[in-house]
């Protein structure tokens, strides 16, 4: 019998979280509502596998033991709330747009401050500026990765998304601590999550944990931060009610091909949570729309209302062709000072992290039971608003 058998309520995570961390006091309950429609799900729906069940269980323990550790960690050092989070650098827009390689193009720089993956893996207690990719927690996640990558490159799979463990990632991964990101989303079986997180959840509070959680990690490590997560731009206006001060960069690209990628970066996660039978291409695709929907129009909206100048546009396809270019552009628009050693940092990573490096990725919008005829309406007044290059059909 497993520990995990008889888990359906937010109270039996926290139980099994308080035992792996030996804490107990959370800061809030914000976190609740969206734990108990995972739970939900897992435990009523017959498409998970137990082993997959198992998994989204075990994964809630890890995000919310997180949690426990850094509210612990603040309530020790609570200073570490004076210092404010300023002018954060924070890229946006569709899934599947480049956004991770200009994080990671960002990141060459040293007076700017990454989310790194692996603190949001492990992060308390906070690195220091000189440890922050010799720290041995990080160590020991890159030597597990390289396990993983030699595994997928000898059997020539297709890797739709990486991330290394010392390198910048998305603030999913922190607002999945309280519940409210869509990485819960990429292993269940049905879109219930994803659409209450985009119609009812409150996401203020997750906006504050992330500027706690990010002030924790900051108290050892200054540097202007530099954030990305596609779906910022689904919740702009909760972001800049907690980070007033935020600059914007708005990732745009096809949206056909944007559509298509999202579904096949979904292929992974839930083929090792769900049954084989339970493998519903169509619905994905149904489910990739949605959201895809959602991530043009509220950004739009907002636009209208905040005005154009709080965005900078930056283009896949400028983006692919000519990225420091863009960088340059960035950084003018910005108001910061790109170095001919930073530009030159930029220059090498560009050149050790091409593009094809691993095997590619081959799908359709066929494959999900979706068509450009069928997509053209949703995207239609977002193509009409921005000169947006249109790749080979997905």
């Amino acid at each position: 019998m497993s520990e995990y058998d008889n888990v359906t309520t937010p109270d039996d995570i926290l139980k099994l979280a308080a035992g792996t961390t030996g804490l107990s006091e959370v800061d809030s309950d914000s976190w609740r509502d969206g734990l108990a429609i995972i739970l939900d799900e897992i435990n009523t729906s017959p498409a998970f596998s137990e082993s997959g069940r198992e998994r989204i269980i075990s994964d809630c323990v890890a995000a919310l033991g997180r949690r426990l550790q850094v509210h612990d960690y603040i309530q020790s050092h609570p200073e570490v709330l004076d210092t404010p989070v300023q002018r954060p650098l924070i890229v946006l827009g569709m899934p599947r747009t480049g956004t991770t390689v200009i994080s990671y193009l960002l990141d060459q720089d040293p007076a700017r401050r990454s989310l790194l993956h692996w603190q949001c893996v492990d992060p308390i207690p906070p690195a220091t500026s000189d440890m922050l990719r010799t720290d041995p927690r990080c160590l020991a996640l890159l030597e597990k990765q390289r396990t993983i990558l030699d595994m997928i490159t000898a059997a020539k799979m297709p890797l739709p998304h990486w991330e290394d463990a010392d390198g910048p990632t998305e603030d999913m991964f922190i607002h999945n601590q309280d519940f409210k990101g869509l990485s819960w989303d990429s292993y269940l079986a049905s879109p219930r999550y994803a659409e209450w997180l985009f119609h009812e959840a409150d996401m203020t509070s997750t906006y504050e944990y992330q500027k706690r959680y990010l002030q924790v990690l900051q108290s050892t490590a200054p540097g202007t931060w530099s954030l990305k997560m596609p779906s910022h731009s689904v919740h702009i206006d909760a972001l800049l009610t907690v980070f007033p001060d935020a600059r914007l960069i708005w990732a745009h690209r096809d949206p056909y091909k944007a559509t298509g990628s999202l579904g096949n970066l979904w292929k992974l996660p839930k083929s090792m949570t769900l049954k084989p039978e339970a493998m519903d291409f169509s619905a994905m695709g149904r489910n990739a729309l949605a959201q895809m929907q959602f991530h043009v129009e509220r950004p739009l909206r907002t636009r209208e209302r905040i005005g154009d100048d709080r965005f900078f546009h930056m283009y896949y396809s400028e983006m692919m062709r000519d990225p420091i270019d863009v960088m340059r552009r960035i950084y003018e628009w910005a108001g910061d000072d790109l170095t001919p050693e930073v530009e030159g940092r930029m220059t090498t990573w560009l050149a050790e992290h091409p593009q094809d490096r691993f095997t590619a990725n081959s799908y359709s919008l066929e494959q999900y039971g979706l068509s450009v005829d069928r997509l053209q309406p949703v995207f239609a007044e977002y193509l009409d608003t921005f000169d947006i290059e249109l790749e080979a059909a997905p």
